[in-house]
């Protein structure tokens, strides 16, 4: 793998990340601290370099849009920022070839707050440079290079109020696609960060045979409405006349969900 000189994107569904220089575990963190309570969970960084390398982490705002498409913006500027309830120490250190360093982070819940809060810590190294070519946005002599990113989540424990629904399936397959693709909407209608899985299955009316389609998952924001987009390949179901419903299930406490239409296969 050539060295990294842009953003590494980590994949945010795995539990570690690892450029060519350092790796992160894990990469999502969950606490779930009552009002008035502090939380501490440890990142570890792990420095693979053949020299030392200095690392710097510092949080900023993730907002997601009705597509499912994030974006980051800067710490504090979101309602829903953690970055006034968050507390990384040390966020500026040095690591020797193959050190490995544990990092504390730490939520505060404001007392009287239940609401929950969201974020993005970037790990990330620093090389030496002249203050000619130094990034005036970090200290001088020095230049961000690759980063990592680490979701972090806080929602009490004690909020249970779970609720999202799903709807309006719809038909959005373009004239000329060989790919049926459908539609629906997921509206998370809680103040609870929510996991979601949305599955689509076919039922055959004169049957009743089931054809089930691959999941989806995505993580759902307080207040927050996604369009979720399936497709079914033709070729997958026989001809006939199906009952095509997708089924959203948000939590292994919760109801599950669903919006259905009818579909023909010929």
């Amino acid at each position: 793998m050539k060295r990294l000189t842009v953003i590494l994107f980590a994949l945010l569904c795995s539990t570690f990340a690892k450029s060519q220089d350092f790796e992160v575990s894990p990469l999502k963190f969950y606490f779930n601290a009552e009002p008035g309570e502090s939380q501490t969970k440890f990142l570890s960084i792990k420095n693979h370099a053949g020299k030392s390398e200095t690392f710097i982490l510092n949080i900023s705002d993730y907002v997601i849009d009705n597509k499912g498409q994030g974006k980051y913006e800067e710490a504090g500027s979101m309602k829903n920022s953690i970055a006034d309830w968050i507390s990384i120490a040390p966020s500026f250190f040095e690591l020797a070839p193959q050190e490995e360093k544990q990092i504390a982070i730490t939520i505060q819940q404001p007392a009287d707050e239940y609401s929950s809060k969201w974020g993005v810590i970037f790990a990330r190294t620093a090389q030496e440079q002249t203050a000619f070519t130094a990034d005036k946005n970090v200290s001088a002599g020095m230049a961000i290079s690759s980063r990592i990113a680490i979701m972090v989540y806080q929602t009490p424990g004690s909020n249970k109020n779970y609720k999202a629904t799903i709807s309006n399936m719809s038909e959005i397959t373009a004239k000329d696609d060989t790919i049926r693709t459908f539609s629906a909407i997921v509206n998370n209608m809680s103040d609870v960060i929510t996991d979601c899985t949305v599955a689509m299955i076919a039922t055959d009316i004169n049957n009743g045979e089931e054809y089930e389609f691959p999941k989806m998952a995505f993580t759902m924001y307080p207040k927050n409405s996604r369009k979720v987009e399936m497709t079914l390949p033709n070729g997958k179901l026989p001809k006939g006349t199906y009952s095509l419903a997708a089924i959203l299930d948000y939590g292994s406490k919760t109801n599950l969900e669903g919006t259905q239409i009818i579909i023909t296969v010929e």
